[in-house]
């Protein structure tokens, strides 16, 4: 059995729905800024590496004179906002994650690290340029 499909488990355990997709698990959650927000669960190759991610737009899609108020705005709120990074991937897109490498997670831990990533995206969303602000 994989660690995704020990994750599966665990979210069948604590209710939470979720489809199998090709990457890892995929939920869908409805938010004060979202109606439709994309939460991923994937593992590290090795899975010794557990990331709850929503991705946002690129980075290069955001306008040359916001990007230093956005990347700060980013860089403060990941002191504020409790078990998440708010980061800028390789692939040049804005995200929110929680990681840890706790693969063996109770329901509670997994349900807050997804409600962490969850809220998260709506404070992404009041400062991120085209979602709102």
């Amino acid at each position: 059995m994989t660690k995704l499909d020990e994750i599966a488990k665990t979210l069948d355990e604590i209710g939470i729905i979720y489809s199998h997709e090709k990457s890892g698990l995929l939920m869908v959650w409805d938010t004060e800024r979202f109606d439709d927000l994309k939460i991923l669960i994937l593992t590290s190759p090795d899975e010794n590496w557990l990331f709850i991610t929503a991705l946002f737009t690129s980075f290069s899609n955001i306008p040359d004179e916001q990007r230093c108020q956005l990347m700060h705005d980013m860089l403060t709120a990941s002191w504020k906002v409790n078990g998440v990074k708010f980061v800028i991937t390789a692939d040049d897109y804005l995200a929110v994650t929680a990681e840890t490498n706790d693969t063996d997670l109770t329901g509670d831990e997994l349900k807050t690290l997804i409600d962490n990533t969850v809220g998260a995206c709506d404070v992404l969303a009041g400062f991120c340029p085209g979602y709102g602000v």
